[in-house]
């Protein structure tokens, strides 16, 4: 727990912010519905929507890019493998909620875009949950938090532009590349075993 403590006092901000979104769009939602339409307003929070997902998508990428060199991190009690989940972990954990809050606010006052019942829930945070996931894998493979950061994008704009607009159900919108995510980010998990023996062999070399 002293461990996830430190992580959390450095992230502290990186995890405020997916509340901060979340409140902003809450409160542009509360100021519109009073001026224009309901269609009107939805088009506009199907846009404002998409923000904590790019933003969970580069929070992770920087996150996960902040050691660059492993065997300095492996050389440690903690290594590399622990504090890249942990930190994964906290930022997912925190736009997951962040994101489960927005939905709930948004459907309550009926400007969820798409809205098909409590069942959408699964849109917003599925989002999230694949992003965060291969950003994860990307990072372990590159450490590089620039193409980490281009991977997020590519793979938010896969899901909104080609995905997304031929998958209407949620349910099956989500559930397969949540699987993929996490198939990916159970495989970088493996990476990051690879890394930690890679480095144990040079120490006894």
């Amino acid at each position: 727990m002293a461990f996830v403590g430190i992580q959390f006092k450095r992230l502290y901000r990186l995890v405020l912010l997916p509340f901060i979104l979340t409140a902003g769009i809450l409160l542009a939602g509360f100021v519109l519905e009073g001026i224009w339409s309901l269609s009107r307003i939805r088009s506009v929070m199907m846009v404002l929507t998409q923000v904590p997902v790019i933003a969970a998508g580069l929070c992770a990428a920087f996150v996960l890019n902040g050691d660059p060199i492993v065997e300095l991190t492996e050389s440690t009690p903690t290594g590399w493998r622990k504090v890249q989940v942990t930190r994964l972990l906290i930022i997912t954990g925190a736009f997951l909620a962040a994101a489960g809050l927005l939905f709930i606010g948004l459907h309550v006052m009926r400007l969820w875009p798409r809205d098909m019942g409590w069942v959408s829930i699964i849109t917003p945070v599925g989002s999230i949950f694949i992003v965060t996931c291969l950003v994860f894998l990307i990072a372990v493979l590159t450490t590089s938090m620039p193409t980490s950061s281009l991977a997020s994008m590519a793979i938010w704009l896969f899901l909104c532009f080609i995905w997304d607009p031929y998958i209407t159900d949620p349910v099956r919108q989500r559930l397969i590349p949540m699987i993929i995510a996490a198939a990916g980010a159970i495989f970088g998990w493996n990476m990051c075993g690879d890394a930690e023996r890679n480095v144990v062999k040079v120490a006894v070399l």
